[in-house]
């Protein structure tokens, strides 16, 4: 699973990619003749809570610290993953191997605190439909953001072996993670790899602005995301879409391509693969061509958001 500050990410054992937005809120599940079909789950009977596109209104919570798995607001995130990538009754406790990843500069903290809080955890998870799942997480793997779309990346056969660095852009939602690696014998350069403070999320917030100046309005994150690729009706405006939206993501690009540049300067000139993943990868993948022209490697879209966890999944089975 990838617990990223904009989607949740998760493969199971049955391959099958699922996604949904880092966000919950606690509530309770109403029958009042209408709905009532949206997963409520609840952790060891804790309160109930709604998660994805489903936590909607006040008091909605979202992983805002430097790690993830650790973070507080983590935990509804993880057991929303294990429940949809193994959805259903079971009275068994499943035990399971969790494999997934922080941002560069918070690794090795979040590397001993998460296994230090999940390792052996059991959870059980009831949803209001009578459901319920128990998982123990007998071993919890932990891979720096980026590291497992390189190990995706291998296993395809999508980085060849070759002299010269490849390097991995993994455009997030809060940060850009960049990974390089020596191609020659696949060793990571552990000095050559950093985390950039930018992201979708930029994107995002620069749309919000321009929307609550032409309405008069704040428009809510969610709306303010679908609004890069189309336009959208809000209070009673069409708004958003890619007028308003290519100014923002061409400054995203050059942002990563200006830090890129001045963190690389010299081993610039050494790359001979460059391959841009994660969900922002869609939208300026494509602009970061200028750092090494003829030498982009092009991910499937419907891979490129996934690349980091279905790495972290290989490494799980590893």
């Amino acid at each position: 699973m990838d617990l990223g500050y904009g989607d949740t990410k998760v493969v199971g054992d049955n391959n099958k990619m699922e996604k949904f937005p880092s966000r919950w809120i606690t509530t309770e599940a109403r029958n009042w003749g209408i709905g009532g079909n949206i997963p409520i789950l609840s952790i060891d009977d804790e309160p109930s809570f709604a998660f994805g596109d489903n936590a909607i209104g006040v008091n909605i919570r979202e992983p805002q610290g430097d790690g993830r798995l650790s973070d507080k607001n983590a935990l509804p995130l993880m057991a929303a993953a294990l429940w949809t990538s193994a959805s259903g009754k079971n009275s068994q406790t499943t035990e399971v191997t969790v494999a997934s990843g922080t941002q560069l500069g918070a690794f090795d903290r979040e590397n001993e605190t998460a296994k230090k809080l999940f390792e052996g955890k059991e959870l059980k998870i009831k949803a209001t439909t009578g459901e319920e799942q128990k998982f123990k997480i007998s071993k919890l793997v932990l891979r720096p953001q980026g590291v497992g779309a390189a190990i995706y990346l291998l296993d395809k056969g999508l980085i060849k072996q070759q002299y010269g660095n490849g390097v991995i852009v993994d455009i997030g939602f809060k940060t850009t993670d960049v990974l390089s690696i020596n191609l020659k014998n696949f060793e990571p350069m552990v000095e050559s790899s950093f985390s950039i403070q930018a992201g979708v999320g930029d994107v995002v917030s620069g749309i919000s602005k321009e929307i609550a100046r032409e309405t008069g309005f704040i428009v809510p994150a969610d709306v303010a995301r679908e609004a890069i690729s189309q336009k959208v009706v809000f209070k009673q405006k069409e708004v958003g879409g890619p007028i308003v939206s290519e100014p923002l993501l061409n400054e995203l690009a050059q942002n990563i391509i200006d830090e890129i540049r001045g963190n690389l300067r010299e081993d610039i000139d050494r790359i001979t693969s460059l391959i841009p993943v994660g969900g922002g990868s869609v939208l300026v993948g494509h602009k970061l061509e200028e750092l090494a022209p003829g030498h982009m490697v092009k991910v499937l879209p419907e891979d490129a958001q996934f690349a980091n966890v279905l790495g972290y999944r290989i490494a799980a089975a590893q």
